[in-house]
Parts: structure tokens; sequence; C-alpha cells
């Protein structure tokens, strides 16, 4: 493909000598990756029965490399939210920004939610994760991603960030921050970031860039951790940005990334040293991180308003009490739509709300009626179970009905121990509730 003059010139002034080994990487096949979701399962046991290339990535735990052909996306293994489809070193944002259990975090800039689903993993369906995306369209496929990972404390939104701002000012432990970027690590993997490219594009990236982090800023705590991350190469979306941020913010300060991947980014004043970068020719395509911590400590956990919820009818408390076994520590019903949660409904002020935790189901002419989200949830636990075939998980993900002996009522369709998906046994065969926007064709 033909790149721009003016890009390349950039690419040689930064690599200096190393330009010649980038120009060689663009002319091979981007690489592919996936990440094991272990809220669902362990690699032992998904490469048991997956047959799939890995081979181990540097950029996070349960990642790896991979040859896998076209169309793994569509098998049961990846509808069940077993796996993540992932470059290897988009991973590594995540890594650097090293959540924990129990912790508040934010991903402000989610879609499509590679990063997300990871965070989710780490914080085990304890604590929360607010995890926002501008774009509608995008914030639909970000809140997808989310049910099938199955983590049951994320709350989805589509918002301005100053708007998230202004509804969790000083709230999170954490913060990432994987800002829109004119997208130059991407050239091998996306015909549109070379066609797209020019210093316009870069200058107002650069810009938005700006507002994005001094909105980040505003959410985090007094000792909290914001990363900074891109998937582009130049200095003025990367070294430029984070130094220009930490100079109009005393009180943060960049740390040490404690990786053994990737290379120091640039010196350019601040310590931006200290972030880590990644070229092709280190093993993924094209990534920037700068890991930074607010000064000063937190005195007392700042409480949200709390939504207001219609009382639990009865037909929902009948059904969950039969169905499940074990409650969600707090319900919330609106609308009748009922949500279960391991963490408090809250207010998120003006945002729009996608997703708020687990979308549990809805209440149709004095029925309650689950909803898919009550079946990939790693936290739901229900007591009618059915384990599927092969050849059944197939049919089933093309909304096929299953025939077999199951206690009538409701049921876990499952394919090696992970839920697919729901389905209504009359005692002979299961209904399909597969639904229908995913099924396969």
């Amino acid at each position: 493909m033909r790149m721009n003059e003016q890009f390349l010139e950039q690419m040689k002034e930064l690599l200096g000598d190393e330009y010649s080994s980038y120009l060689n990487c663009l002319d091979k096949k981007p690489l592919r990756g996936f990440r094991v979701n272990t809220l669902k399962t362990t690699p032992e046991h998904l490469f048991s029965f997956l047959d799939i290339s890995h081979s181990s990535s540097p950029f996070s735990d349960n990642g790896y490399y991979t040859e896998a052909p076209s169309g793994i996306g569509i098998t049961p293994a990846y509808l069940s939210g077993a796996f993540y489809m992932q470059e290897p070193s988009a991973s590594s944002a995540v890594t650097i920004l090293a959540p924990d259990e129990n912790m508040k975090i934010l991903d402000l800039c989610a879609a499509p939610g590679s990063k997300t689903t990871q965070i989710l993993e780490k914080l085990n369906n304890t604590g929360l994760l607010v995890s926002n995306e501008f774009d509608s369209k995008r914030s639909g496929i970000l809140a997808e991603n989310t049910e099938r990972n199955g983590g049951a404390n994320c709350v989805v939104l589509n918002a301005d960030t100053n708007d998230v701002a202004d509804a969790f000012e000083g709230y999170f432990d954490m913060v990432l921050c994987d800002a829109p970027c004119s997208g130059e690590g991407m050239m091998r993997k996306e015909n549109v970031a070379v066609t797209q490219w020019s210093n316009g594009l870069v200058a107002s990236c650069a810009k938005l860039q700006k507002e994005i982090l001094k909105n980040a800023y505003r959410c985090l705590r007094a000792g909290g951790v914001l990363v900074y991350s891109t998937c582009t190469l130049n200095k003025n979306e990367n070294e430029y940005q984070i130094a220009e941020f930490l100079s109009e913010h005393p009180d943060m300060h960049m740390e040490d990334a404690n990786v053994s991947f990737g290379r120091k980014a640039f010196a350019e004043g601040m310590n931006t040293e200290k972030a880590i970068r990644i070229f092709p020719m280190d093993g993924g395509e094209g990534h920037f991180i700068a890991r930074m911590r607010k000064g000063g400590t937190s005195s007392e956990e700042k409480r949200l308003p709390l939504m207001k919820s219609a009382p639990l009818p009865k037909c929902a408390t009948e059904f969950l009490d039969e169905n499940l076994s074990k409650p969600y520590p707090y319900y919330f019903c609106h609308n009748d739509r009922v949500y279960g949660g391991t963490y408090p409904f809250f207010s998120a002020g003006r945002c729009r709300l996608i997703r708020h935790q687990t979308y549990l189901g809805e209440i149709r002419k004095n029925r309650f009626e689950p909803a898919n989200g009550l079946f990939m949830s790693s936290y739901t636990r229900t007591k009618n179970k059915y384990e599927m075939t092969d050849n059944e998980a197939i049919k089933y993900i093309h909304g096929e009905q299953i025939s077999g002996n199951v206690q009538k009522g409701w049921v876990s369709m499952c394919y090696h121990d992970l839920v697919l998906g729901g389905a209504k046994s009359d005692g002979t065969a299961m209904k399909n509730h597969f639904p229908k926007a995913f099924r396969v064709r």
C-alpha cells in the first residue's frame, strides 16, 4: 500500500536507525490474538476442547497469539464469552493499569470493549466498572461485548466525557483513558488508518485528547491511578500530550510501568520516558501507554445518589427464587425491567445509561421473562441446566429447538460447561431463546 510521504518522514525522524525495520514490518501480516476470559473458564479448560493455535503473549495474563482462521467468532466457544479476539499488544494498557478486586474503575473511551472485558476479568465480580462510549452505535457494541463477557458489575454509558466527569467527580480509584487517536499503529491492520492520515487529523485528535484527559482527571480520586493510552505513534498525541497535561496538573506524576514488554518512551520532559511504547518491531502493532498517579489521599469514600427502584414484582421474585441458586446482592426495577448487580444501583447524572450491571428480564403480562443477560452473567447460577453435545451447540446458535428430557421450565444451555444462553423446556424439548440478533446464519 502507498503510505503518506509526510507520515513516512515523521517515522524516519522518530525511529532513526530502526526505520528500515519498521518498513519491513509493514509488509508482514498483522498479528492476531485472543484473551481467555477467566470469569468463565481457564486456559487449560478452553484448550482441552477448542482446537485453536496459540502461543503466549507477553502483554497480558491469559493473552495469546494465534493464526486461527476467520470464522472463529461464530463458534459456540466464542459466543459463550470464553475468549475475546484482541490484537495482542492492545491488552498492554490494562496490564499497566494493574486493576485489582474491589476497585472502582472508569473506562472512559471504551468501545468496542476489549479493555472493558479485560478489566472485568481482573475485578472478578467485585467492585465496579463504569464503561463509557460517546458514539451511540459503538456504545451498543460495547454493551453486547460486555454482556457476552459475563461481568455482573459493569455500567455502560453513552455520554460526553464532560457529563461523565460531572456525575463522577473524584470518585474512581482508577481511570483508563484509551483515547481516540489518528491510528498510526494500526496501519498494517486497517487500510483506513493509511488513507485517513494527515497532519490535520493528528492535530484534531490531539485537541480532543487534551479535553478528554482533563475530564479523566476530574473523575479520579486523590491517590488514584490514571492510564492514558493510544494506538498511534507520533509525539504530539503521546509524549507532548502527557508532558503538557502533567505541567497543567502539578498533583499528577508519572509512575514506572513495571512491565518487561515494549520500550521506554521518548524523554520530552515531566518524566515521559517512564511511559511505554510498542512498535511493530516489538511484537505488537503500535501503542503508547503512560501510567500516572494523583497526589494526596482520600479520607472517605465519595457516595453517589442511588436510583429509586420500584418494588420487585411478585412474579419476578418467584422466578428468581425458583431458578437461581444464589440471589444477586442488589436488585433494581424500572418500567417493568429488572436488573441485578453486585454493587448498589446509583444515578449517572445526565449520562445516558445503556446498561446498569446485569439485565435480568422484564415483566410481560404479569409473568417474568428472563433476558439473555441473566444466563450470560458469570454471577448467575441457575438450578436447571442442559449440557449440549457439539452438534447440539451448533444447532442452538442457529436458533434451532433442542430435544432432551429436562425438567420443565427455564434452562441454561451449556457447552463444555459454558453457558451459551437460555431455553424453555416442556420436559421433552427446549424452545430456543438464543437472541435472534446473535444467531449464526
